[in-house]
C-alpha cells in the first residue's frame, strides 16, 4: 500500500519511467565513464612524453577524474539532493575553467610540426576537447531554440490591439 507505481502517480513526472530515456542516460554515463577512464590511463602512461607542453597529460588525468567524480554524484542525488547539487556546481565551475586551460594548452601547439608531444596523448586531448566543444555548441543551440519558442508562445498570448476602423468599416460590420 505504501508503494507507488508509475501508473498510480497520474500526472506526476513519468519521464523517468520511459525506457528510451533510461537507455539514453545509461548510454551517456557509460560513454563518458569509458572516455574518462581512457583519459586517465593515457595521461598517466605519458606524463613525461610531451615536452613541448607537459600540462597536456595532466589535463587528461584531472579532467578524467573530475568527470568520474561528477558521475559519482548521481547516487548521492537520491539521498542528499542539495548537497549533491552544491558539489556539482563546484565541480562544474572547476571543470569549465579546466576545459578552457586545456584548450589553451592543446590548441596552442596545434601548428607545431613536429609537435614533440606523444601523438596518442595529443590526439586524445584534441578529440575530447573537440567533442566537448560540439556538445557545448549543441547545448547553446537548444537553449536558444527553446528560448525563442518560449518567447513566441509568450507573445502569442498577448492580445494585439485591433486595427483602427474607418467609418465605412463600421457600416459594413452592421
Amino acid at each position: 500500500m505504501g508503494e507507488m507505481t508509475a501508473t498510480s502517480e497520474g500526472s506526476r513526472d513519468t519521464s523517468r519511467f520511459s525506457p528510451k530515456i533510461k537507455w539514453s542516460k545509461l548510454f551517456t554515463v557509460l560513454l563518458w565513464t569509458v572516455l574518462s577512464i581512457a583519459m586517465i590511463i593515457v595521461g598517466s602512461m605519458h606524463v613525461d612524453n610531451c615536452p613541448v607542453e607537459p600540462k597536456i597529460p595532466i589535463y587528461l588525468i584531472v579532467a578524467g577524474v573530475f568527470h568520474l567524480l561528477a558521475f559519482l554524484l548521481i547516487p548521492l542525488k537520491m539521498v542528499a539532493e542539495k548537497v549533491a547539487y552544491s558539489i556539482e556546481s563546484v565541480l562544474g565551475l572547476f571543470s569549465f575553467c579546466w576545459f578552457i586551460a586545456g584548450s589553451v594548452w592543446v590548441f596552442r601547439i596545434y601548428q607545431d610540426n613536429p609537435r614533440r608531444c606523444n601523438d596518442l596523448v595529443y590526439k586524445v586531448a584534441f578529440g575530447i576537447l573537440i567533442f566537448e566543444y560540439i556538445f557545448l555548441a549543441l547545448v547553446v543551440a537548444v537553449v536558444c531554440l527553446l528560448t525563442c519558442c518560449a518567447g513566441l508562445l509568450a507573445t502569442s498570448d498577448i492580445e494585439t490591439p485591433s486595427r483602427i476602423r474607418s467609418p465605412e468599416d463600421e457600416e459594413a460590420l452592421k
